[in-house]
């Protein structure tokens, strides 16, 4: 009888232990689930962040003179054939009264070139047109005022197949930094639009 209760003790106090390491693996699974889900969320956070960071370096500066953006237009095509592709800038001749900084990069693979051109330049209501223009490099870099009054910058090609170009600006003198958005890019067969 007595190795009988010794047994039975022993049974019980097994149970009482397992149920004791059961309860522990419930409250490590619980720790383990919770920090798990505080882990995603930081890295989703984490990522949110970088993310927003990656998109502010487009422009790069406090946005006084000297300010750039960086890609705030951008073209590419596949296709082939000679033509020009005319930069509309948010410049209207009758209307505003704007300094301009563009730099125009790329690739002309069909051509085998480099496109780099710089063009600067001033929307100058009184005159109702653009002055004080100076461009350089690739592509016959070319500022106009348009039929419709808005000022465009031009570059020529021999070829579109695959073309690649990115426009950055800076603020320049009285003018504003132009952004995302505010640069149209047409191509056109055209010398002036």
């Amino acid at each position: 009888m007595a190795l009988e209760q010794d047994i039975a003790k022993l049974i019980e106090a097994s149970n009482d232990l397992t149920t004791i390491v059961d309860n522990k693996i419930t409250d490590i699974d619980a720790k383990v689930a919770s920090k798990s889900s505080e882990i995603d969320s930081l890295i989703t956070s984490t990522n949110d962040k970088v993310d927003s960071k990656l998109n502010q370096l487009s422009i790069i500066g406090d946005g006084n003179f000297g300010t750039r953006a960086i890609n705030v237009a951008r073209y590419f095509t596949g296709s082939g054939g000679k033509a020009n592709l005319h930069f509309k800038l948010p410049l209207k001749a009758d209307t505003d009264h704007d300094m301009f900084h563009l730099k125009i990069y790329g690739y002309a693979y069909g051509e085998a070139k480099i496109v780099e051109s710089t063009l600067v330049g001033y929307c100058y209501k009184p005159s109702n047109n653009v002055i004080n223009i100076e461009v350089n490099g690739t592509h016959s870099p070319h500022l106009y005022k348009g039929s419709d009054g808005y000022i465009y910058a031009r570059l020529s090609f021999e070829t579109f197949y695959y073309l690649t170009v990115s426009v950055d600006t800076m603020r320049v003198g009285n003018g504003r930094l132009l952004k995302h958005g505010d640069i149209e890019i047409i191509r056109s067969e055209q010398e002036t639009l």
